[in-house]
């Protein structure tokens, strides 16, 4: 039997179930089921939970069901007490307090233990994954939010995206360079704050982050987000050949924060990645699990690996540049490198 069977439910079984995968994702999964028995008889055990609810879920409810319940509870008599052999702690416990409730003795006690194993090791795991989903979903609700003032800020601006201008003299990452001064490329996302296309600063922290709202008397007294944290996502690199609203509407622009880079720092040139292939590595937003993009089109979706920009490009790197300087930009209007 395959090993995803062996280690427990597939999560993504019910995002196939509830319409959440892209396309792609779907026919992949598929793909896994007709190949994976034991993934199979997870599907068909779904797809038959569902089936049963559809067919229900239109039914009315019982005008008599409460009364029917309530009769069968008084019916049953009083609740049974579960109580143990009475002993010298027992005795003198109730000596003090009346209220005291008797529990049963050491087997009850273990199956008590084991059934609260069994719902923390059961329950907890679901509601971190119930939570992860929905600060995903909440991430691409931010992303399209974004993307709706990025089109705004294309129709005022004659279809240029975002941004404050570059020059020869200017890197961005930190530089030693005499007369280099760093502009971190999350500025030429801050228009879209200081200008009013975004009104809630929160829209560019993901919930998944530990990101911080900018505050909002502080918007209009600075050029830029106070610091790091109050942009979750990584902007198209504008140092180069600068995309307009009129190109490949596939073309990634925004998206989940880039795990190669680190304050413009990269990482893999450091020899800091703990990755071996900087083509596997999705961002840590959703704890590596896929990133959330925004294209040029206004589309948000989920990938699970970062060569999903035109033509497969990688959205974390650069094509053609293996060293960064911090001066380096795209060569072409369709290569996506995202940075804050």
């Amino acid at each position: 039997m395959s090993s995803t069977y062996e280690h427990g439910f597939d999560a993504r079984l019910l995002d196939l179930h509830l319409g959440h995968l892209s396309t792609s994702e779907q026919a992949e999964l598929r793909r896994r089921i007709a190949d994976d028995p034991g993934l199979g008889a997870q599907n068909e055990a779904l797809a038959t939970v569902f089936a049963a609810l559809r067919a229900v879920q239109d039914e009315p409810v019982p005008a008599t069901l409460l009364q029917r319940v309530t009769a069968s509870v008084r019916n049953a008599g009083p609740a049974p007490r579960v109580v143990r052999p009475t002993d010298e702690l027992t005795v003198a416990t109730e000596r003090t307090n009346g209220r005291i409730i008797r529990l049963g003795n050491v087997r009850d006690l273990a199956a008590v233990a084991a059934l609260i194993v069994l719902a923390v090791g059961v329950g907890v795991p679901s509601l971190m994954h119930m939570r992860e989903r929905h600060d995903r979903l909440g991430c691409s609700w931010n992303l399209a939010q974004l993307g709706r003032g990025v089109q705004q800020y294309a129709a005022t601006f004659n279809a240029s995206l975002p941004f404050v201008g570059w020059g020869q003299h200017q890197s961005w990452q930190p530089s030693n360079e005499p007369g280099v001064v760093m502009v971190p490329n999350r500025r030429h996302v801050y228009p879209l704050l200081l200008q009013a296309y975004i009104l809630d600063p929160r829209l560019f922290v993901c919930p998944s982050s530990r990101g911080v709202p900018m505050p909002r008397e502080a918007v209009r007294q600075r050029d830029d987000f106070l610091e790091s944290r109050n942009l979750s996502y990584a902007y198209q690199n504008m140092a180069g050949v600068r995309a307009s609203a009129n190109d490949d509407a596939g073309l990634s622009i925004l998206a989940d924060e880039n795990p190669l880079f680190d304050g413009g720092v990269p990482l893999f040139d450091a020899h800091r990645l703990p990755w071996s292939d900087p083509s596997h590595v999705n961002s840590r937003a959703h704890g590596g699990a896929g990133q959330n993009i925004l294209t040029l089109g206004g589309h948000v979706q989920w990938t699970t690996t970062p060569l999903s920009g035109v033509n497969g490009d990688n959205i974390w790197t650069l094509d053609g540049v293996t060293e960064y300087t911090g001066h380096e930009g795209p060569r072409a209007a369709t290569d996506s490198h995202l940075l804050k």
